[in-house]
């Protein structure tokens, strides 16, 4: 045997760090194929955080069956839920967080199921066939530039790789279906919302392709009887002939509160009858959507929460003053309100803010109550003395006492100083 010549394993230590520090450049390249090239005109990509080691070891990674689709989805929760909630059992490829990091809890290839009972020009099962994206955010709240620009990178880079055209990336609210209940007799679109049909923009999102199917009005289930249309699909059709109208129908269907023609089926949609859904009836009462059994009965001005699965998250939305606690964000108590001039914040060293004025909502402190549709604070010897007495309105007591009318049995004792706030 020839042996090797002594300097050839000197050589290789002195390259060794070389090699290493390549590795560590390229590695992350290498984790998403096309990277470079989708990258090409633009100085920096978007930062992604491989997650994929919160999958629980019991997780069984397969592959899907085709690569048709790209799904997107809004998580209707905070970021540190919906990490939580993802890589518990795989429900998703990618997230996109609101400042635009790109979350990776489930590699590309393989399966996640985040479609659910879901169908598109008669195939069904669409978990199988898709790659699963989600946006930190609700449907019925805007998305940030920073999550459009990201989601923007991140579908062209996997539209390069899977050839996908802009018509198969799809809403998820495009291909989920329902089966009968109360108030749709047959199968039926509309089992979901996310991430909004008056909400998510498929322009800024790079798919402005001039193919008819690349349009959320476009659904071939619907137009081969197989399913029943959207009724939200209606609405957006009315923005091509009356943007009056359409912008107030928008905003009735936007609210979280039973009225005549918001049902709770309108709000909830499939999860109406869960667990995780609580009614708050105007009286006060507060029931869970599995304890309701009379649905013709819930009166017009019932609040609907979603997603409550914790004691301390009902408490915190349904209490005479609700109040923002670790997990519950603005959006979970306020709705699409939670940015409006009279919805006030009322932090726990007894500062106040309208909607308008908080810049950083991810740092807003646990225990700030929040006051939805009220007026300005008016010092308690300016107020009417009709506003003072009302069960909703709502005192600051000097520093920090938080008090609902209703729990204050005589005004007149309060702190000189204390600030009213009444209702609209």
């Amino acid at each position: 045997m020839v042996s090797k010549p002594k300097h050839f394993s000197l050589l290789a230590l002195v390259h060794l760090p070389v090699w290493l520090i390549c590795l560590v450049l390229l590695w992350p390249v290498s984790l998403e194929p096309g990277v470079l090239e989708a990258d090409q005109g633009s100085r920096t990509a978007p930062r992604i955080v491989d997650y994929q080691h919160h999958l629980p070891r019991s997780f069984r990674k397969r592959l899907r069956d085709t690569n048709r689709y790209i799904v997107l989805h809004s998580t209707e929760s905070g970021l540190r839920s919906a990490l939580n909630t993802l890589s518990r059992r795989g429900h998703s490829n990618y997230l996109v967080a609101r400042n635009g990091t790109i979350y990776r809890i489930l590699d590309k290839k393989y399966r996640s199921h985040h479609a659910g009972l879901s169908m598109w020009n008669g195939q069904t099962n669409i978990s199988s066939h898709s790659i699963g994206i989600e946006l930190v955010g609700y449907h019925n709240d805007p998305f940030t530039d920073a999550q459009y620009r990201s989601l923007k990178w991140l579908i062209e880079v996997l539209q390069r790789v899977y050839d996908i055209p802009d018509y198969h990336v799809l809403e998820h609210y495009r291909v989920a279906y329902g089966r009968p209940n109360r108030w749709v007799k047959k199968l039926h679109r509309g089992r979901k919302k996310d991430p909004g049909v008056f909400n998510f923009s498929r322009a800024r999102a790079g798919l402005t392709s001039k193919d008819p199917r690349n349009s959320v009005l476009y659904d071939p289930d619907v137009q081969a009887g197989r399913l029943i249309r959207d009724p939200d699909i209606d609405i957006a059709r009315v923005r091509l002939v009356d943007r009056g109208r359409y912008d107030e129908e928008v905003a009735q269907l936007s609210e979280n509160v039973i009225t005549r023609r918001n049902t709770a089926w309108r709000i909830a949609r499939e999860e109406y009858n869960w667990s995780t859904t609580v009614y708050h009836f105007p009286k006060g009462t507060i029931m869970r959507g599995n304890q309701i059994r009379n649905w013709d009965r819930i009166p017009v001005g019932t609040k609907v929460y979603l997603h409550r699965d914790r004691a301390e998250d009902v408490q915190a939305v349904t209490a005479a003053v609700p109040v923002i606690t670790r997990g519950t964000t603005a959006f979970d108590i306020a709705g699409p309100s939670y940015k409006r001039s009279d919805t006030y914040y009322i932090f726990p060293t007894g500062t106040i803010k309208h909607g308008r004025q908080v810049r950083q909502w991810s740092r807003i402190p646990a225990d700030t109550r929040v006051l939805v549709r009220y007026n300005a604070p008016v010092a308690l010897n300016k107020a009417a003395r009709q506003a003072v007495s009302q069960d909703n309105t709502v005192f600051l007591v000097p520093p920090n006492e938080v008090l609902a009318a209703a729990n204050v049995p005589d005004v007149s004792r309060l702190k000189s100083g204390t600030l009213v706030f009444t209702k609209k």
